[in-house]
């Protein structure tokens, strides 16, 4: 799925393997030995041995591995180097850690030579290959590419690379033509982007290079601990700051892809509303209506934060590939994401009862993020503007009317203040722990605690999904550990880790240094909070989520912190599932979702795709005529006229967006109508049961 239109980066195609010595007299200025970048090295290699929290040695055993992620890092598709290259690379795979420890970059910068020549000659020789191959190629044939590459072998020899990158090549010329470029501008097009990389290629400098490997080394502890250069790291903090303007999306590099992690919550790209987690940036454009695109595939991922970020009130277009042969155009205006537009909100659903005095009246809150307004804290504004305060307020509201239950809608909520989510938590429990934290050292703190008495004490639903992630954890997860409420929806994010930043000579480090834990002693780490009732995954875990991260750090247990039970929710979940089942056996909206699932799941499970323009013509159409089938069994359910174009489906949902009815979001409605079960079934008093680990 990656890997369908993927920019090709250089793999040399001369006929003769030439030996790693014979660059060094040319190209070794491309990466020279800098007694700087030693001192460096020793600096990094021992702050990750000391204070990461995955204790690891630095043996043979992770000098394999790093020699392994380091050509993943540099050829991530396995087109750039030979086989020969390899076996000859092998002969360094259990010398990096002894380099290491000494602050010698021997290895990587001859590795690193031998890519800069392969790939400055592959640019070169595709270059000059594009305007004959637009020319000429009919895409009648029957050739397919692979659409995920990363297991796949390295080009034995050079006509074996000739093959792989002629036909990668004509992927890419058949992705534009596809979105109904004219034959001129493929060829400008696919030139520009070539030429560019080439460009960057030769202008990229040592302290790149040094970056880029560092991080191979890094990511073996977690991926979430990266050196950043001190070009990466003024970017880093730019990005951090309050005042940034942008779109409001969370961006990481997916091999040669930057892909949009999540949204933030009620910022530009969220309130526009067609950019999804997952979606890969092709291309970028400044203004509305701008058609002068940049290529970006094979950019650095703060080079593609600096194209899309910009002043407020000004427009960005992107170019995105969605799934494997979806690609779609979206004009998005800059503005600051305001705290004001996260804050939390609330909404009141009525059920039908047994009459119309018993209908049950639901309110539903819903926590964008777990924000704090941290320059007011620290001017020490009584007023300061906090989830916390905003959901306080909103329950002293709901107090005044008869309100049945509460929902607390957590979907797509990417965390924030971890102190939020801990005062958050103490609005609906008494005094207790809310989260545990284990050091590096494995010291456990456990002083983030509710300190006070619940503000409401009623019944309680707390609705997730896989976009659910940190903050939102740790609240869900205490929440479901108290047997305070029901938790119901995805499995969540899985991010279960803190990072520090560290600041060195150059740059600095991002380094995780402790791990969150539940009071049950589970960990969010990778396995997330799983609801007591699930609905379908929407989202693929092997590609969005802490799981789909390489050498994250595993879910564990530790010992339990003393903490009570209101009530045993446990019991009651096997006869609300039955209920949720029960509804869901005849809901032509739940079929549509479990359809949608699997069909995602099906298309992500394609490993090659034909390079023949009338086959991929009829796979768009397929792909296309399946969502609409799926979309009109529901409108024809409802009584509503039939969709007749994907146009009509997109334009529907942007406007179901704008109107925010809850009756247009099922799965909303699926999680009051539970809460309204569960409220039938409690009992008329929470018990409170205390749980000592100790006994």
């Amino acid at each position: 799925m990656k890997k369908q239109f993927y920019v090709i980066k250089a793999i040399c195609l001369s006929s003769a393997l030439i030996a790693l010595s014979s660059y060094a007299d040319t190209s070794k200025q491309v990466w020279p030995e800098d007694s700087a970048q030693t001192q460096l090295t020793k600096e990094v290699v021992d702050i990750m041995q000391t204070k990461h929290f995955r204790k690891q040695k630095l043996d043979d055993s992770l000098s394999s591995m790093l020699l392994d992620n380091y050509l993943k890092s540099l050829d991530p598709n396995r087109m750039i180097f030979l086989q020969a290259d390899i076996d000859e690379f092998n002969a360094y795979r259990n010398k990096m850690d002894n380099e290491l420890a000494a602050g010698k970059l021997t290895s990587p910068q001859l590795i690193y030579r031998r890519y800069y020549e392969r790939n400055t000659a592959r640019l070169d020789w595709i270059i000059n290959q594009i305007a004959p191959v637009v020319k000429t190629e009919s895409f009648t044939g029957n050739d397919e590419i692979e659409i995920d590459r990363k297991d796949s072998p390295w080009p034995t020899d050079a006509q074996a690379a000739n093959q792989l990158w002629l036909r990668y090549l004509k992927n890419d010329i058949l992705g534009l033509r596809l979105a109904d470029k004219p034959t001129e501008n493929i060829t400008a097009t696919l030139t520009r982007r070539y030429q560019t990389q080439l460009d960057r290629l030769n202008k990229q400098s040592p302290m790149d290079n040094f970056e880029i490997f560092m991080n191979a080394y890094t990511e073996l502890y977690d991926p979430h601990t990266n050196y950043m250069s001190p070009k990466t790291a003024t970017n880093f903090d730019i990005s951090m700051a309050l005042s940034l303007e942008g779109i409001g999306a969370v961006l990481e590099k997916d091999d040669e892809y930057t892909k949009i992690t999540r949204l933030v919550p009620a910022g530009p790209a969220d309130k526009q509303g067609e950019l999804k987690a997952g979606d890969h940036i092709i291309s970028i454009a400044q203004g509305r209506d701008a058609e002068d695109w940049t290529d970006v595939v094979g950019w650095r991922l703060d080079e593609v934060v600096d194209q899309i970020r910009g002043k407020a009130n000004t427009w960005v277009r992107l170019q995105i590939k969605r799934g494997k042969d979806s690609i779609k155009t979206i004009a998005i205006e800059r503005e600051k994401v305001k705290l004001e537009d996260q804050a939390a909100s609330k909404k009141i659903i009525e059920l039908p009862g047994s009459s119309p005095e018993k209908n049950l009246r639901i309110a539903v809150i819903t926590l964008p993020n777990f924000y704090l307004d941290f320059e007011a804290l620290r001017r020490g504004d009584p007023d300061t503007k906090s989830t916390t305060r905003d959901v306080a307020h909103i329950l002293n509201e709901l107090s005044a009317s008869h309100i049945d239950g509460i929902v607390i809608d957590l979907r797509d909520n990417g965390g924030g203040s971890l102190m939020e989510a801990t005062q958050l938590t103490d609005l609906f429990i008494d005094q207790g722990p809310v989260v545990q934290i284990m050091n590096s050292d494995k010291q456990v703190d456990r002083r983030n605690r509710a300190v006070g008495t619940a503000n409401y004490n009623g019944p309680l639903l707390i609705l997730v999904n896989h976009l659910s992630a940190s903050a939102s954890e740790i609240f869900a997860g205490a929440i479901q550990d108290y047997q305070r409420g029901l938790i119901v929806g995805d499995q969540t994010f899985g991010k279960g880790t803190v990072q520090t930043l560290i600041p060195m000579e150059q740059g600095k480090l991002k380094i995780t240094e402790a791990k969150f834990y539940r009071v049950s002693g589970d960990s969010t780490q990778h396995r997330g909070v799983v609801p007591d009732i699930n609905f379908p995954a929407l989202l693929p875990y092997d590609e969005i989520g802490e799981s789909a991260l390489k050498h994250a750090l595993p879910w564990d247990q530790i010992q339990p912190a003393p903490h009570y039970r209101f009530t045993d929710i446990d019991s009651t979940t096997p006869e609300l599932t039955i209920d949720h089942e029960n509804r869901m056996k005849n809901n032509i909206e739940y079929e549509f979702l479990l359809k949608r699932s699997e069909w995602m799941e099906a298309q992500r499970k394609r490993k090659t795709i034909p390079l023949n323009l009338a086959k991929r013509d009829q796979l768009k159409k397929e792909e296309d005529e399946e969502i609409i089938q799926m979309a009109n069994a529901v409108r024809i359910a409802k009584g509503l006229p039939a969709f007749k174009s994907m146009s009509e489906i997109e334009d529907d949902a942007q406007k179901k967006r704008d109107a925010k009815d809850p009756k247009d979001d099922f799965l909303l409605m699926e999680s009051v109508k539970i809460l309204g079960d569960f409220i039938q079934i409690r009992p008329d008093q929470a018990q409170k049961i205390a749980i000592n680990p100790h006994q």
